[in-house]
């Protein structure tokens, strides 16, 4: 449970478990980690204590933490053979997985998992619906030139997910649009030379927000800029603000990789959690104001904002 921390945003309404409490005390879960939420869903890896590489155990859970409602899915299957068997083998040593739920449409909810080989090559592309209950095998060949880049995060917007891709044959890092029946509608390109590179993806205020840096000759971030795509149809971004890592860390260069990075989805506050002293902080983009929220118990592996979801749904099977 260490690796969980899920940080909830609202009006006034009734507390939400950001532990998750309502699924760790049952007896049929054992070690969960947080691994995305979309639109106050939440997925969760469940790995089982007893062999954790035992594919056949692992699975996914799908949560409402404001409901306490959830159901849980199997693993698709796949499995990639190590290069050596002191190699991890489980599932999810080579898988990303996205959740999408756009409850504007339906109250059912889609997981989109890429299987990749050691050098990201993406080789299966697998849909679980939660309308049949069945994992589904898709055409991977417009995947193919593609490295999925997860750490980056992804975003809900114009109802559909985006996330961050490497584009091998072009050498450029984009954003990919993805609807609901996990088909890719549009490529936005993301030039490094003009922006940055790309360290994180989120939604603000109903926009696609990024987040890139500029490197000094030691490979190390001494400035970020947050950029919003103002115009998605002509793809136009407006440079929405910079700030020098000596006024957000304190020191003149850093490796932004060591933070966790969240953004609010109402307000412009942009959050860190830094891996080494877990500390929780926020960045005011108006005020320029920095602000420490308090500091984390265990170490966290994901963060994410988190708006409550007061709908019960009859897909979310079980209750606690």
């Amino acid at each position: 449970m260490g690796s969980i921390s899920l940080t909830c945003w609202g009006r006034s309404m009734p507390p939400v478990d950001p532990n998750f409490t309502f699924l760790t005390k049952l007896p049929e879960i054992e070690k969960i980690s947080l691994m995305r939420s979309c639109n106050g869903l939440v997925l969760l890896r469940h790995t089982p204590f007893l062999d954790p590489n035992d594919t056949k155990a692992l699975g996914y859970i799908v949560c409402n933490p404001a409901t306490k409602e959830w159901v849980d899915v199997p693993n698709s299957g796949w499995t990639l053979k190590p290069l050596h068997e002191e190699y991890y083998n489980a599932e999810d040593a080579h898988t990303i997985t996205y959740l999408f739920f756009d409850p504007a449409v339906s109250l059912q909810f889609k997981l989109f998992q890429f299987c990749q080989d050691f050098s990201m090559n993406v080789l299966q592309v697998n849909t679980y619906s939660s309308e049949s209950g069945v994992w589904s095998g898709r055409a991977v060949e417009c995947w193919s030139h593609e490295a999925m880049r997860s750490r980056i995060g992804s975003a809900f917007v114009n109802g559909m997910l985006h996330w961050t891709i490497f584009c091998r044959s072009a050498q450029h890092n984009a954003l990919v649009a993805v609807d609901g029946e996990g088909e890719k509608c549009r490529i936005i390109h993301w030039p490094n030379e003009e922006r940055g590179l790309l360290v994180f993806l989120g939604q603000s205020q109903g926009l696609l927000h990024c987040m890139s840096g500029r490197m000094d000759d030691f490979n190390k971030f001494t400035e970020l800029s947050i950029w919003v795509l103002e115009d998605y149809d002509a793809e136009k971004w407006i440079l929405k603000h910079s700030v020098s890592c000596l006024h957000l860390f304190g020191e003149p260069s850093c490796c932004v990789h060591n933070y966790h990075i969240a953004i609010h989805p109402d307000h412009n506050l942009v959050f860190f959690v830094q891996r080494l002293n877990k500390k929780l902080i926020s960045y005011d983009l108006d005020s320029k104001e920095l602000s420490v929220l308090y500091t984390l118990e265990h170490n966290c592996a994901f963060i994410t904002p988190y708006v409550p979801y007061f709908v019960e749904s009859s897909v979310l099977v079980k209750k606690s």
